[in-house]
């Protein structure tokens, strides 16, 4: 029981890391003044979609409730990903790894 559950937490960290570079790299994307306004716009619309509580649909509703964070979420990404040109995103990613990182050593440290 105790090796699955190591398991289980490590996976769930790298999901976690995952989304968490993602959605500080879409913030990072959405404050660059060469992008266009409307993509800017939708980036930082799915940045705080992620990170806010509260839910298109909400959570009580069976079923469906989940279906926003399982496929809007997801596709939100997808969709404001491909807007965003390649260059600037690895630009953004490479910024977020950075910060993540120096987030989590400094919050290791202490």
């Amino acid at each position: 029981m105790g090796i699955i559950t190591m398991v289980l937490k490590t996976l769930l960290k790298k999901k976690f890391y995952k989304l968490q570079l993602r959605t500080k790299t879409l913030s990072l994307a959405s404050k660059r003044s060469d992008l266009p306004f409307y993509t800017r716009l939708f980036a930082a619309f799915v940045a705080i979609y992620i990170l806010s509580p509260i839910d298109i649909i909400p959570a009580f509703i069976p079923v469906l409730g989940a279906l926003d964070d399982i496929i809007l979420i997801p596709l939100g990404l997808i969709l404001v990903m491909k807007m965003i040109p390649e260059n600037i995103m690895n630009e953004c990613r490479h910024k977020a790894e950075c910060e993540l990182s120096a987030e989590n050593s400094s919050g290791s440290a202490s």
